[in-house]
């Protein structure tokens, strides 16, 4: 995606106050939303499918594992950082691992891994990643290519 196209969408994102405020609040509630529910299925698996708890612990985890090693290896640039603006929300000029988006990648394999287990809560969870991926992009966090990727090593653990 070019330049401008891109900060147009951050505009977009920002164009009004009441939208910026609502896009922060969800961008800092999602994650904590998606851990809370994924406690509740750990603790839940926990007493229902005991056998299932490494798996729907291991592969999050190890997925975590990867996309934090591939970020710092990687160390490609934000959005804000190439683009030179300030993002709407969690602004860390020259933080750089932008690649893949982390957020997204776990938000992606705890959702798939749920899924498994809990076709319903996995529908919700799914709904959540998308969304969690939506917002990495309108904030200004990351580009389009590093949620993309993180749906895609996300995909890749979860059928490994």
């Amino acid at each position: 995606m070019n330049r401008e196209r891109y900060l147009c969408l951050i505009h977009w994102a920002e164009g009004q106050p009441a939208r910026k405020k609502i896009l922060c609040l969800l961008s800092r509630i999602l994650p904590i939303v998606i851990a809370g529910i994924y406690i509740l299925c750990l603790l839940g698996c926990l007493f229902v499918y005991p056998v299932l708890l490494l798996r729907l612990a291991l592969r999050p985890a190890l997925c975590f594992l990867t996309v934090t090693v591939l970020r710092k290896i990687l160390n490609f640039q934000r959005p804000y950082d190439v683009y030179d603006y300030v993002s709407l929300c969690d602004y860390h000029p020259g933080k750089g691992c932008s690649f893949p988006s982390r957020h997204t990648a776990s938000a992606a394999i705890i959702a798939l891994e749920i899924f498994h287990l809990w076709h319903g809560i996995g529908i919700i969870m799914l709904f959540l990643a998308l969304l969690t991926g939506l917002l990495r992009i309108l904030c200004g966090n990351h580009f389009i290519r590093d949620v993309l990727a993180a749906y895609g090593i996300a995909f890749v653990f979860n059928i490994l």
